[in-house]
């Protein structure tokens, strides 16, 4: 029967598939297809494709797409400084914004950027500074005592230079030298205003003579009272150093001959360049080159420029032919700015204080490409006589060497493209008879310092070091992001203001979210939420999908914005309108946010934050170092609260008095230890760590808040009082008395006048009832009758 049965069994198996194939389908081991997904649409609103990476092109005068010449890769040249001074912020202006482009090419759009920048340290600005300050400091060396011959050496100074800036306006020189004081006079704003119309430097140079005569008044009346020690001398130098070096420089400059000189001054003015950049958080170049390095590989691309046909040689310098390049063999001359051709004024700052003097130009347009060398200047050796490079030549040489006969940007600001850039751009196509040198031109745009142009050669200019002592680098930085790199840019004290704000506005959101992230990690919930019944559910309902989404279509703007031509601003607020939303969500308590989502979105910023170059996670002191002291230094102050409070308790003290020590604690002793407690709504407190100076700055503005507020509270309590004490002594006279001396006033009265009469006598009713119980008072207490009775009175009554 078992035999049977199972052969039953495997025949009713193997029969039914067959009679129900038709009906049935068989399950398939085969892949099915994949189903190809469609992107979701991301693009801003109105564009017909998704966003692509477009730069401000000064070539073309518009954002163009970046195409780089090698896929993943950047070649970039970017114009460094002349170092003959300190840096200042319209250096900034330039090299802090060609680092936040430089930043979010490599960091967020993932190229290698190979960042190629020079130092000048040959140029008409150095040679003069560097010749200058060497005769100055000579001559103070030289000089034991005060005496009439030093005095008389100064004024001569003093009157050559006012002969030559004061020239530009009719009879200024002869007022200046007839009677100062009355020039002075005359020198209102007004003037001084007028003047610099004619002469952006006019104030500079007016400056320079006003603190020289000064110096010269006083020195002549040390003289007098018999004081001649070389500090009285000193002082006289020093205040009239920019007369006396370019006196000294007229007289003597020719005789400075020694090489030394020549590369000190640049060698220090490198290091301090550096070293500000470093402050900033700029980053390094990725090859860094200085013009002296590279002399012989100039006369050689001088040369070259010779035998193409595009140079020539006039006693002893070398020109660019700018007539025989432009147009010629498909060049063109000033691409960035055609319409500046010809621009006398621009065309001789571009050669130079001292270029400007060789002689042999065959148009005005030319430039030199070797300068011959006169004495006091530095010489190389070259095929056409001692002599040294001009200026533009060094960049095209210097790029050259490095990055070859294309780059993919070059970079500088906008006060350099004409003639500087645009002679450079001739010079390598001239070189490498090529058609395009540089295929993307960024420049950053002017800096003014609240409102006004600032200018290196005018002396109004804020050093880097200068703007550090007031603002931190990230202040900075962030001032920087949310102006366009491209366009002009004013420094001034209520930009600033909004940039801290915004660094505080950043800075709180990243260590609410630590804090509450801290504070459910440690409640034991896992971010859960209680149901009723013990039973537990997740935190991802309608406020988180909203919040996700929110923050996703704020990472597509930014996104777009950064492929705008680096758009920072537009990014900057998608930014702030995320922790604005985000701090919203924030608000509903931390027992019902999502901790995972809150870190998510502070991981982004932080992330955007560094691709800016803005240490805004940067770990706070706090946190840093002998991790044991601070715990002991926590558990100490937590011990010292624990015994008031113990004492408190035992002596009864008033519930006030506890509060008063928990404030206490907050305020003052953890204050101390860079520890803040946030007190919220649900009564307890977020805890965060920050540095002590944050934490007491924090503290310290909420309490001058709560004074402030407390003093408009008692001024508009004392108004009420003010007010109540009026309108109470209005009420000492009975409605009877009242009647009967306006009845005397009046012995006949028309109707309107008994009309009006009845209302007062209404109104004094009133008053009067008022008054009794605040003059029972006073006999009561036999109080006098003022204010402060008044006070006393309704306290009182309460």
């Amino acid at each position: 029967m078992r035999v049977v049965s199972i052969g039953i069994t495997l025949r009713c198996r193997f029969v039914r598939p067959f009679s129900t194939m038709s009906s049935i389908s068989t399950p398939s081991r085969v892949q099915p297809k994949w189903i190809e997904p469609s992107a979701i649409a991301t693009r801003p609103t109105g564009s017909a494709a998704p966003p692509v990476l477009k730069l401000y092109n000064s070539l073309t005068k518009s954002k163009t797409e970046f195409i780089p010449i090698r896929p993943g890769h950047i070649s970039w040249y970017n114009c460094g400084p002349t170092v003959y001074d300190a840096a200042h912020m319209g250096h900034a202006r330039t090299y802090l914004s060609m680092d936040i482009i430089r930043r979010v090419l490599e960091s967020y759009f993932g190229y290698k950027v190979q960042f190629v920048q020079n130092i000048t340290d040959i140029d008409d600005k150095i040679i003069l500074r560097a010749r200058q300050q060497y005769l100055f400091e000579n001559m103070k060396k030289e000089t034991p005592k005060l005496d009439a011959s030093l005095i008389q050496t100064v004024e001569s100074a003093w009157s050559e230079y006012a002969k030559s800036k004061l020239a530009k306006f009719e009879g200024a020189v002869d007022a200046a030298h007839a009677d100062w004081k009355a020039f002075e006079l005359q020198m209102t704003p007004e003037e001084l205003a007028k003047a610099v119309l004619i002469d952006e430097k006019f104030k500079m140079n007016f400056s320079a003579l006003q603190v020289s005569r000064k110096a010269i008044e006083e020195a002549k009346a040390a003289l007098s009272q018999g004081q001649t020690d070389k500090g009285a001398a000193d002082k006289l130098m020093d205040a009239s150093k920019d007369i006396l070096s370019l006196s000294l420089d007229k007289e003597k400059g020719s005789q400075v001959d020694n090489p030394e000189i020549f590369r000190e001054l640049p060698a220090y003015w490198e290091d301090m360049y550096f070293k500000d950049m470093k402050e900033l958080n700029v980053l390094p170049p990725s090859v860094k080159t200085r013009v002296s390095e590279y002399v012989p590989e100039i006369v050689e691309y001088v040369q070259k420029i010779i035998d193409n046909g595009y140079a020539y040689v006039a006693s002893g310098s070398v020109y660019f032919d700018t007539a025989r390049f432009d147009g010629h063999h498909h060049h063109h001359y000033a691409k960035l700015e055609p319409w500046s051709k010809g621009d006398t004024a621009l065309i001789e700052d571009g050669e130079g204080s001292l270029g400007a003097k060789l002689e042999g130009k065959r148009n005005l347009s030319d430039f030199a490409l070797w300068k011959s060398s006169k004495p006091g200047e530095p010489v190389w050796d070259s095929p056409w006589g001692k002599g040294r490079p001009g200026w533009h030549i060094e960049c095209s040489v210097m790029a050259s060497a490095v990055l070859g006969d294309n780059m993919d940007i070059h970079s500088g600001g906008i006060d350099l493209a004409f003639p500087h850039h645009d002679n450079e751009l001739a010079q390598s196509e001239a070189y490498y008879d090529c058609r395009q040198w540089v295929n993307y031109f960024l420049h950053a745009g002017h800096l003014h310092v609240e409102g006004q142009k600032m200018s290196k050669s005018l002396k109004n200019f804020i050093t880097i070091q200068e703007a550090l002592k007031t603002y931190s680098a990230r202040q900075l930085r962030l001032f920087f992001l949310v102006h366009p790199w491209n366009t002009k840019m004013d420094f001034k004290q209520s930009g600033m203001q909004e940039a801290i704000q915004m660094e505080a506005t950043i800075k709180n959101f990243l260590n609410n979210v630590n804090a509450l992230a801290d504070r459910i990690r440690s409640d034991g919930s896992r971010g859960t939420t209680k149901l009723e019944g013990n039973a537990i559910t997740h935190r991802w309902r309608e406020a988180e999908q909203e919040l996700t989404n929110f923050f996703q279509e704020r990472v597509d703007a930014t996104h777009a914005a950064l492929c705008d031509s680096i758009n920072t601003p537009v990014a900057i607020d998608e930014i702030l309108a995320l922790i604005s939303q985000t701090n919203r969500y924030i608000a509903t308590g931390a027992a019902v946010v999502n901790p995972d989502l809150l870190e998510d979105i502070a991981s982004w910023i932080i992330r955007m934050m560094d691709i800016f170059g803005v240490d805004i996670a940067q770990s706070s002191a706090t946190g840093s170092g002998d991790n044991s002291e601070f715990l002991m230094q926590c558990l100490r102050a937590l011990s010292s609260f624990r015994d008031k409070v113990r004492q408190a308790a035992l002596d009864k003290k008033d519930n006030k008095e506890y509060l008063k020590l928990c404030d206490e604690l907050r305020d003052v002793q953890l204050a101390e230890l860079g520890v803040a407690l946030d007190d919220q709504k649900d009564g307890t407190a977020l805890v965060k760590l920050l540095t002590p100076e944050e934490v007491k700055r924090a503290r310290d503005e909420k309490l001058a808040l709560q004074a402030a507020k407390a003093a408009k509270a008692a001024a508009a309590k004392a108004a009420r009082l003010q007010k109540g004490y009026d309108r109470v002594q209005k009420g000492k006279k009975s409605p009877e008395q009242l009647e009967e001396e306006r009845r005397k006033e009046t012995p006949e009265m028309s109707k309107n006048q008994l009309k009006k009469l009845t209302k007062e006598l209404d109104l004094q009713k009133t008053l009067y009832a008022e008054y009794q119980p605040y003059g029972a008072f006073l006999k009561e207490t036999g109080k006098q009758d003022n204010l402060e009775s008044y006070e006393a009175f309704l306290d009182a009554s309460k």
